[in-house]
């Protein structure tokens, strides 16, 4: 409902006119222009509206209703300056008239960022309503914003802003990024540029630390109706994104899902209940690991109009139903476009809601260790102003911010720009390991599930290769040791330890066929310096060869025990065979027949590298086994 309307249908209860006269002016022909005006405002057809507003005010320049409706129209047109100024003229007529004006006049204002200003006329409404409950907690809640934003301006934090330029922003809107792990795409929403139409995916790649002319992505994922609103996995790989009044859909607007394979986007599924509802689904964010998605929606059981929730894939692929964070992030307002970091930790998200400078502000929120979130920190002035900050999403080292904003400056309605994060707003630095699964003898790319997994905690991160080009990527927290497994029918498994100290690395993996005589060294079963007891870190390699073994029931394996040439021979004799011999006895005792087993300890005398350095005895110390036979 317009604020004009709630301002002229209560208006009797305040007016200081006479009770029979309907408006402020006595003067018939200038009733009829401002009714035949507030009939074309009603159609929308403002510049007519104007004009005889105009005429109305020539009639009777004290008409006061007309300055309220001029004002509506300049909002209506995206002018609030030129709003408040008719404001001001009607309080300038009768500054007792109606105190929604004081009202409307002061949310124009802190809109604009008139913080002072917007405080008077609060207060000034405050003092027309005091007995009324109606109004306190909204007017509170907008002065604390008015106060806010006064300190926050006294306490500026670093903030350099970047267009992304012309490439990427364009006369009309662009908005809602995307960005994949490797910073290499980025995926944002936007309307054709040479013609009117819908909202559309868009794309671009860097290439030399430069984005390219920007793409519309085309279908199957852009349709002649609205797509927007959208999230792309780390990997690239996931598409999750808003369209509405789809035939399939379950209320207004629907979260849908594509895949890539290869270069090109599958069909569009709508991702379904429980997540879209009879409701308005839009803005998800997908975690890096892609068992968590949020996203905004107007459901029953939220704190306002539009809340954040979250949904966890499980196991059997089905989403569960989606929770409410609660009063931690959610608040009478509305909170939109969350992104969730690469770290799964770190969550950002736009706020009317919470303290902040007019408008939507951007917060950050970080997940305690048990699982709630953080009180939101408003990321300060002058990152947020008056304008409306919406859509930021963070790189994966935790640095660089993009997000779209109104301000001034840009190439149209809203543009993209990046902007580097002080220290206290960062998320938590993530790396990403990115590589190439390929047979090992015909160089084919090949699709097959990947594992990395924390040697000294219980983490998993899964994926699976493209089939098409045989690529991957994971997103990791760096300065961990990980082990590395692959797993795909027809194939030796392939095993890895890998280090992250602070930066990315990119992999090749071969994988060999299951054939007579292939070997395959465990590179994660581990045992301290001259000791044959398996070390708990072990048990994740054991448990995938125990499970490689069982699906393979027919194959027939050697245990192979090797160390480097530190020592005696008889030592590392002993030593090797020994270490055989505990991998053998391991998997013994987890139901895999003696009869498929054989172990033995080849101590230094089958080196895979120099033993003259530290590096090259590392490599020769290990534990393998090879195919004796498949029967």
């Amino acid at each position: 409902m317009k604020t004009l309307v709630l301002i002229l249908l209560t208006i009797i209860s305040f007016q200081t006119i006479p009770a029979q006269n309907k408006y402020y002016s006595h003067k018939k022909k200038a009733v009829k222009k401002f009714e035949s005006a507030l009939r074309n405002y009603n159609l929308q057809y403002y510049a007519l509206a104007k004009q005889e507003l105009h005429e109305a005010l020539k009639i009777d320049n004290n008409f006061l209703d007309v300055y309220i409706l001029l004002a509506e129209i300049s909002h209506e047109e995206g002018n609030k300056e030129e709003a408040i100024q008719n404001f001001e003229e009607a309080l300038a007529i009768n500054h007792n008239y109606h105190p929604l004006i004081y009202l409307r006049k002061a949310d124009l204002e802190l809109e604009t960022g008139q913080y002072e200003k917007a405080k008077t006329d609060y207060n000034k409404f405050l003092s027309f309503i005091k007995e009324s409950k109606k109004y306190l907690d909204y007017i509170r809640t907008k002065l604390d914003h008015c106060e806010f934003a006064l300190t926050e301006i006294k306490n500026k934090v670093p903030f350099n802003p970047r267009n992304l330029g012309v490439n990427i922003n364009s006369p009309i809107s662009e908005y809602c990024p995307s960005l994949t792990a490797d910073n290499k795409i980025l995926t944002f929403t936007g309307s054709d540029r040479k013609k009117n139409s819908p909202e559309d995916l868009f794309y671009s790649t860097r290439v030399k630390s430069q984005w390219q002319m920007a793409k519309n992505i085309g279908v199957p994922i852009n349709t002649d109706r609205s797509e927007g609103a959208q999230s792309v996995s780390a990997d690239g790989k996931t598409m999750v994104f808003t369209a509405c009044l789809r035939k399939d859909g379950y209320g207004s607007c629907d979260i849908y899902i594509s895949q890539k394979v290869g270069s090109k986007w599958t069909k569009p599924q709508n991702i379904g209940q429980p997540i879209n509802s009879q409701y308005k689904e839009t803005q998800p964010s997908l975690s890096s690991d892609g068992k968590t998605i949020y996203f905004v929606s107007t459901r029953p059981g939220g704190k306002g109009k539009f809340d954040i929730w979250l949904s966890k894939l499980q196991g059997d692929g089905k989403w569960t139903v989606p929770i409410n964070p609660g009063d931690s992030i959610n608040t009478k307002e509305d909170e939109l476009a969350p992104f969730i970091h690469y770290d799964n930790e770190t969550l950002y998200f736009s706020s009317k809601g919470h303290a902040g400078m007019g408008g939507s502000d951007l917060f950050i929120s970080r997940k305690r260790e048990n699982g709630n979130w953080s009180s939101p920190k408003n990321l300060g002035y002058p990152i947020n102003t008056y304008f409306n900050e919406e859509s930021l999403i963070v790189t994966t080292d935790g640095t660089l911010g993009l997000f779209s904003s109104d301000m001034d400056g840009g190439f149209g309605q809203k543009d993209i720009y990046s902007f580097e994060l002080y220290k206290e707003i960062q998320a938590n630095k993530t790396i990403f390991v990115k590589g190439i699964v390929y047979h090992a003898i015909t160089n084919s790319p090949l699709e097959s599930k990947i594992e990395i997994s924390g040697l000294s905690d219980t983490n998993i991160f899964s994926t699976k290769s493209d089939k098409i080009n045989g690529s991957f990527l994971l997103c990791l927290p760096p300065g961990k040791n990980y082990a590395l497994n692959i797993d795909k029918k027809g194939f030796l498994p392939y095993s890895d330890n890998i280090h992250l100290p602070d930066s990315n690395i990119f992999i090749k993996i071969p994988l060999q066929p299951i054939e007579k005589d292939k070997v395959f060294i465990l590179k994660n079963i581990f045992f301290d310096i001259d000791k044959y007891d398996l070390k708990q870190e072990s048990f994740a390699e054991l448990n995938r060869l125990i499970s490689f073994l069982q699906k393979n029931k027919t194959l027939k394996v050697e245990i192979q025990g090797h160390t480097d040439n530190t020592g005696t021979a008889a030592h590392n004799k002993s030593l090797s065979v020994n270490r055989a011999k505990s991998v053998y006895n391991h998997l013994i005792n987890n139901n895999i027949n003696k009869s498929r087993l054989k172990h033995k300890g080849y101590a230094a005398t089958q080196p895979i590298a120099n033993n003259n350095t530290e590096e090259g005895r590392a490599k020769n110390r290990r534990t393998a086994f090879k195919i004796l036979s498949d029967e």
